[in-house]
């Protein structure tokens, strides 16, 4: 007689494996649906396992299957407790014909799912080559070539949670590793990043799931309409559908807000009775999104309105710069990424682990908060358009003071006040990226407060705080940097007569020309190239 398998372990809609932590520091551990209930309820929550480079991949997680659960209990009401939830859970699943198992992280039957690891139609792990005895190392996101990161082997007794986010992170934020390892769909390309571009009520994770989950659901119609995914049955938990690693999902089989996975895996008991991960190549990407180029509907990633591409993060992050962009530029948001008054948004957060080729470019994240000027702003599109102009020029004022006032000056100085100045000399760039620094730090906070200034005010007074933050970098590089002591008095002089021509020169605002009968000042030895 034929025995029947083991039953499923580490089942998340009945095991409290989760541990979480509210406002007063109180911990303990709670499942799945008891997660959601808690989020959905306004408790505050925040997940002790989860690593900051994750934060994303699991808020993500939640909200889509929060959303996913709610549409196919055909309901629009966000607060549930723990006993509805995991009724919603297991009807999405059933959806999609799975069962618990879906949410169980080992199950031995490979012809059924397990949690985020999609049914083995071989019916053999054989093909699943690669093993990893630790849910860190390359079964996350993580490149980290010489440890200096991010310890790449650091959980040495890794818990059931441990497994679950960095699976989770692994199926929802992995790009392109060598032949076999295919990236997600939701990023431009197999060496991009997911990231989130959101509105946010405040730091809290359970306001912004009620949020974001509200979001989704209030674009579900237009996604519909314009991504041709499937309007009716379309796969939501793509883990649930069964994978040979050689056939690949389009928009018209998935669901809107379809959670995805990338690699063939499955999780098995190892001899000690920890847990091992098996994984193998595929011949093609889960979902044939290539020519999508990013634009997948996710509800965190902007798309350029030029050419329809999903945003790339660089490796510098969210400066005020790209912020800017971000904000006012030429990008469509995301249903989170767009401020939602009813939800009272007082932040903006930007978060981003940049993925490169064979290399990761730092996790970045920047809250930038909102004040009630802004807000009422944003919430006018004519005046939030007027106040994008006026940030894109203040980001050119900025490279102006930085290039032609700070560098000229640091360059007299450094060169002993020449008749000619070398301009790629490199010793004054510390500086200029203090100055940037500097910049970063006072351009929200001061481009919000004189939102609804007219435009004369706001621009003198930014003209004035940049001269200020400049003139503390020429201090301070006068302060320390080598000078040859026989020229260094002229060198300082020149310096400040340098900065005053250019200040005068290029920010007549701050800078008024001086009274005709006034000697005239230095002019500066050439703008920056």
């Amino acid at each position: 007689m034929r025995s029947s398998s083991p039953p499923p372990l580490f089942n998340l809609l009945d095991e409290p494996l989760l541990g979480v932590e509210d406002d007063l520091g109180r911990r303990g551990k709670v499942t799945l649906p008891g997660l959601l209930a808690r989020l959905s309820m306004g408790e505050p929550t925040s997940l002790t396992a989860v690593q900051a480079h994750q934060q994303h991949a699991v808020h993500a997680f939640v909200v889509q299957l929060a959303a996913i659960a709610l549409v196919r209990g055909g309901t629009a009401e966000i607060a549930h407790d723990e006993a509805a939830w995991r009724a919603l859970l297991v009807g999405a699943a059933k959806a999609d014909a799975a069962g618990v198992e879906a949410f169980s992280l080992v199950v031995s039957d490979l012809g059924k799912p397990a949690f985020l690891q999609p049914p083995v139609p071989e019916g053999s792990l054989d093909g699943l080559k690669n093993e990893h005895f630790l849910p860190s190392a390359d079964l996350d996101v993580l490149i980290t070539a010489k440890n200096h990161d991010v310890k790449v082997d650091r959980l040495e007794h890794p818990d059931v949670e441990h497994w679950v986010f960095a699976l989770l992170t692994l199926q929802t934020m992995q790009g392109f590793l060598g032949a076999g390892n295919y990236g997600i769909a939701r990023m431009n390309g197999g060496f991009a990043s997911r990231p989130c571009v959101a509105f946010a009520p405040e730091h809290g994770a359970a306001a912004r799931f009620v949020r974001d989950v509200r979001a989704l659901l209030d674009a579900r119609a237009s996604l519909l309409h314009e991504r041709g995914f499937a309007t009716k049955g379309g796969i939501g938990l793509v883990w649930c559908a069964s994978w040979d690693g050689v056939t690949s999902l389009s928009f018209a089989d998935l669901d809107p807000f379809f959670i995805e996975i990338c690699r063939r895996i499955r999780l098995s008991p190892g001899a000690d009775g920890a847990i091992v991960a098996r994984r193998g190549l595929s011949k093609a990407a889960r979902i044939d999104a290539k020519e999508s180029t990013g634009n997948t509907g996710d509800a965190w990633t902007p798309v350029a309105r030029k050419d329809g591409k999903g945003l790339t993060m660089p490796e510098a992050g969210f400066s005020y710069d790209r912020v800017q962009d971000l904000l006012f530029g030429e990008w469509r948001a995301g249903a989170a990424g767009e401020p939602r008054a009813a939800s009272g948004d007082r932040l903006w957060v930007g978060q981003v682990l940049v993925r490169g080729q064979g290399k990761t470019g730092g996790y970045h994240e920047r809250w930038v908060s909102m004040p009630p000027k802004a807000r009422r702003v944003f919430a006018r599109s004519d005046e939030r358009a007027k106040l994008g102009e006026r940030s894109k020029m203040w980001v050119e004022k900025a490279a102006s003071m930085r290039l032609k006032v700070l560098k000229p000056a640091l360059l007299t100085l450094l060169q002993g006040a020449p008749d000619k100045l070398k301009f790629d000399d490199d010793r004054a760039d510390s500086y200029l990226r203090r100055l940037d620094m500097a910049i970063d730090e006072e351009f929200f906070p001061f481009l919000f407060a004189h939102a609804e200034d007219a435009p004369e005010v706001a621009d003198e007074a930014f003209e004035k705080k940049l001269g200020k933050l400049a003139e503390a970098q020429l201090r301070a590089a006068i302060d320390s940097l080598p000078v040859p002591s026989a020229r260094r008095w002229r060198a300082e002089a020149h310096a400040f007569r340098v900065f005053s021509g250019a200040a005068h020169k290029h920010f007549k605002l701050a800078f008024p020309p001086a009274p005709a009968t006034a000697a005239e000042p230095l002019p500066a030895q050439g703008d920056s190239p």
